[in-house]
């Protein structure tokens, strides 16, 4: 558009303004309505401001009863008590609520079920007699009981929950000044003879000091004993392993003996087998071989046993020598726990250490108690070896007799029974024989098992001695500092120290008492101060009376521009021209509410920009709602009451956001109050780096989007707003504008159709026609069914799921988006419709009705005058009838200026299936 056609929309736009302007200003009433216009909306920001200036201020007049039941106590700690008297007495001094005293519980429960009183607190009879029954370890928790009536109020509740809190909190308070009064009484009497009583523990102190100093030198000199025992015990497993070892050499000898001994055996029978003769000189060699295999075997036995009785002995000593060990041991180490138990030793450290030793102590002798057990069966075991060898000499010596004596009866009776007798006898020898080397045999790993054991007690002696010689340096520790505690004991009682701490508990119990019930002082810095409620809420009320104010203005005022006074004008210029009228008495409002919220007494940091800010919101307000309400008409004034139910709890005005629902939090950007109340907040509070500007920059978003709704959507929409207005007015109760703007169009190419190929085109136009409009009552029907049934089917959704506020505000939105959508529907269905019967209008005129009608509506439009050279002035010209039908046939495919390819009607559409000449389609 070049810059002379935007100087001409303005001229024409502020001719609409100044003629409105000089309507208002020569009729006294109007311009009475004006000036109200101007005010109400302001009223309502500054009632609402007032009235919510100082509630939390005024909470005196909320009932609250006390009912005191409380009987009492009487402890020894805290003397008499009755903590429900002292509430009633602190409350009685409290304004902040209306503290009311009743005489029972049963009339506080009555007057908050009454409505008399918002809320009730009732102290049971036992409640200072639970509230000390911790001092005597007997606990039971004090309870209140606390009645409200949330109907009667849904911020009061809010408020005497807090007055509750102020009670516990009071109760909490008492009950620590008394338990800190008490507790610096206490230590205030016992610091009046502390003095006196300081030596004489001293005194004592350093002697259970020096006794246990005594003792422990006693135990040490005891753990030097224990010692020497054990090397003692040492070298007796010594000597006892050697014998062993000596025996354990022996052993091969032995069985080598016993080996020789069947080898003769054997030859003595192989000797007797070949003749009596050689048999009887075999028995007297194998007499003489038995006597010396005899006197060998009982020699070999004999060391052995010897052996092995020698062994045993010394075993046997070195056991009762550990056992008197063990025993000292166990003397010693109850003698320590005994001296540990009696005697204090100043430090938990040293005790700690003392008891770790005699612990270790006493699990290395029980050690070496298991380990003289094992030697003793041992021992037991040995010589239960050497009674058998002893056993095994004895039968040794029998059946060499035996032999002896049958070998001599052999030979005086050769030819009998010597020889069978013989071989019995040497069968017996055979079978000690064997005897004596099984036991032999098992004499090794006998001897083997001793020595480790021995090896096992003289590794244990050596850990008890390390034992006992780490606990020895662990007890001159301990008496090393048991002579530095007698040292400071005794520099103790010649310094200032105690002087100092009786000082100390002569203190004032009261200031105690003070400090325990309140040890921390909080201190409060605002940030922002903001010094009244009511100067906190007036972004919020200033908002909403800059949006209702702009609401009103298009409800008082006709949004369509007549043509009186002005002539033919575009829809640009129209919606501009009366544009500035509201916008300026928008800005109107917007001074009157802001400076009257001065001078009420809102607090405001910077009040140029308080009301500069107050203008900003106003043209941005009133833009949005002018847009909607212009471009959509009625279904835009809804939206714009839409918008401000959403924008109250949307665009935190009250309470913060983050209380909202999600659905809300998530809403609040998309808001233009969100950015309007936090620009007037700069200005209340006080202005953060570039906050005021930011807010300001996103209130133009919104303008441009409210300028683009009524600059570019209203124009095509100019058919659909003609059919609403129609529909409307046929019920003689919609208030419905009208004006002369050129609305109902059609396509050129329709008019070309009808002028080249009536006949054909009616015949599809009729077809079309009376199909739709068979289809038509369905799809109303339809339309309608469809928002009772989602209507429906959304309630019984919120009936049967169990959803929270979220689930709820979802459920509401999708029932809003279905009314639209379901309205969008049956606004195209009419516009269909609509839009058949223009052109079955247009299809039943002739050629020559065609031109004049299209002269005619194009006359108002200066783009098509030019297009066709046409002038206003030309009507029922027949010159111009036939100039335009030539230029209809010759501008087919010209697009005119408004961007389409349509003309404008105004003439009211037939009945569809009729044409004008009154005959059937």
């Amino acid at each position: 558009m070049s810059l002379g056609s935007k100087l001409s929309d303005a001229k024409v736009s502020f001719a609409i303004f100044k003629r409105d302007i000089k309507r208002l200003l020569v009729n006294p009433v109007a311009l009475v309505v004006t000036l109200g216009v101007c005010v109400i909306p302001s009223l309502y920001a500054w009632y609402n401001i007032v009235a919510n200036w100082d509630p939390y201020g005024n909470t005196q007049g909320i009932k609250i009863a006390i009912a005191n039941n409380d009987q009492g106590t009487q402890n020894d700690l805290v003397g008499e008590l009755n903590a429900g008297d002292k509430v009633v007495d602190q409350l009685k001094e409290n304004n902040r609520l209306g503290w009311t005293f009743v005489d029972s519980a049963a009339d506080a429960k009555e007057g908050v079920e009454s409505g008399e009183y918002y809320a009730a607190i009732v102290i049971p009879k036992n409640f200072s007699n639970n509230l000390v029954s911790m001092l005597d370890g007997n606990y039971h928790q004090p309870k209140l009981t606390y009645y409200v009536n949330e109907k009667k109020s849904a911020i009061a509740p809010k408020v005497t929950d807090t007055g509750a809190n102020t009670i516990e909190e009071q109760i909490n308070s008492e009950f620590v000044s008394t338990v800190g009064e008490t507790v610096a009484g206490i230590a205030k009497d016992a610091g009046i003879d502390f003095k006196d009583k300081a030596t004489q523990t001293q005194d004592s102190l350093a002697a259970s000091v020096s006794e246990a100093s005594d003792t422990l030198s006693e135990v040490r000199d005891s753990i030097g004993d224990m010692n020497a025992a054990i090397d003692k015990t040492s070298g007796a497993i010594a000597s006892a392993d050697a014998a062993l070892a000596g025996l354990q050499g022996q052993t091969p000898s032995l069985t080598q003996a016993i080996s020789q001994g069947n080898g003769l055996l054997g030859e003595a029978r192989t000797t007797a087998g070949k003749s009596i003769t050689s048999l009887s000189k075999a028995l007297s060699e194998g007499s003489l071989a038995l006597s010396k295999t005899s006197a060998s075997a009982n020699t070999a036995i004999g060391k052995m046993a010897g052996a092995l009785t020698s062994t045993t002995t010394r075993i046997d000593n070195s056991l009762e020598s550990l056992q008197m060990t063990i025993d000292n041991n166990k003397a010693l180490i109850d003698r320590l726990q005994d001296l540990a138990d009696s005697v204090p030793t100043g430090s938990e450290e040293i005790s700690a250490l003392i008891a770790s030793t005699i612990d270790a102590l006493r699990g290395q002798n029980e050690s070496l108690q298991a380990v003289k057990n094992s030697l003793s069966a041992q021992s037991n075991a040995i010589a239960n070896d050497a009674s058998t060898v002893s056993g095994a000499s004895d039968a040794i010596n029998n059946a060499i007799q035996i032999g002896t004596a049958n070998i001599g009866q052999a030979q005086t009776d050769l030819g009998q029974n010597a020889l069978p007798k013989a071989s019995s006898a040497l069968d017996s020898f055979a079978a000690v024989s064997g005897d004596l080397t099984g036991i032999v045999s098992g004499l090794t790993p006998t001897i083997a098992n001793a020595r480790g054991t021995l090896s096992q007690l003289d590794a244990t002696l050596k850990q008890a001695k390390t034992t006992l010689s780490q606990t020895d340096t662990s007890l001159a520790k301990v008496q090393d500092k048991l002579a530095t505690a007698a040292n400071d004991i005794a520099a103790l009682q010649t310094s200032d120290s105690m002087g100092e701490l009786a000082e100390l508990m002569n203190v004032d119990v009261n200031d105690v008492a003070d400090f325990m019930a309140s040890p921390v002082e909080l201190t409060s810095k605002s940030i922002y101060p903001v010094k009244s409620f009511g100067s906190g809420i007036a972004p919020f009320y200033t908002n909403l009376a800059l949006w209702v104010g702009g609401y009103v203005l298009i409800a008082i005022y006709k949004l369509e521009v007549d043509r009186e006074g002005i002539g033919s004008f575009t829809a640009r210029q129209g919606y501009f021209g009366r544009w500035l009228l509201l916008v300026i008495l928008g800005a109107f409002q917007a001074i009157i509410v802001t400076v009257g919220d001065l001078v009420i007494g809102v607090q405001c940091i910077n009040p140029l920009l308080f009301v500069l800010g107050g203008i900003a919101i106003s043209f941005t307000y009133v833009n949005i709602i002018y847009a909607l309400s212009t471009t959509f008409k009625h279904i835009g004034k809804a939206i714009g009451v839409i918008l401000v139910i959403v924008q109250i709890p949307g665009s935190s005005g009250m309470y913060p956001i983050e209380m909202m629902p999600g659905f809300f939090q998530w809403l609040h950007p998309l808001l233009p109050f969100t950015y309007g109340i936090n620009l007037l907040r700069e200005t209340v509070g006080g202005m953060y780096s570039f906050s005021y500007l930011f807010n300001l920059c996103i209130l133009g978003v919104f303008l441009a989007i409210a300028l683009f709704i009524g600059l570019q959507l209203r124009p095509l929409l100019l058919n659909l707003n003609l059919l609403f207005d129609k529909q409307l007015s046929t019920t003689g109760l919609m208030i419905c504008e009208s004006n002369d703007l050129p609305r109902q169009r059609y396509s050129l190419r329709t008019a070309m159709r009808v002028m080249l190929d009536s006949d054909s085109y009616r015949r599809e136009l009729l077809e079309h026609a009376v199909a739709f409009e068979h289809r038509y009552p369905y799809y109303i029907k339809g339309g309608f069914a469809a928002v009772v049934g989602v209507q429906v089917l959304l309630f019984v959704l919120s009936t049967v799921l169990d959803l929270d506020n979220n689930g709820k505000i979802i459920l509401l939105v999708i029932w809003i988006v279905s009314v639209i959508a379901i309205c969008g529907w049956l606004i195209n269905i009419e516009y269909i419709r609509s839009s058949l019967n223009t052109q079955m209008r247009i299809s039943a005129l002739s050629d020559e009705d065609l031109r004049r009608e299209m002269r005619e509506h194009t006359a108002a439009i200066p783009a098509a005058r030019r297009m066709f050279g046409l002038n206003a002035s030309g009507r029922g010209s027949k010159s111009k009838d036939q100039a335009a039908g030539q230029s209809i046939h010759h501008d087919m495919h010209h697009v005119p200026a408004n961007g389409d390819d349509t003309f404008m009607m105004n003439e009211d559409s037939a009945p569809l299936g009729k044409h004008s000449k009154g005959g059937e389609a």
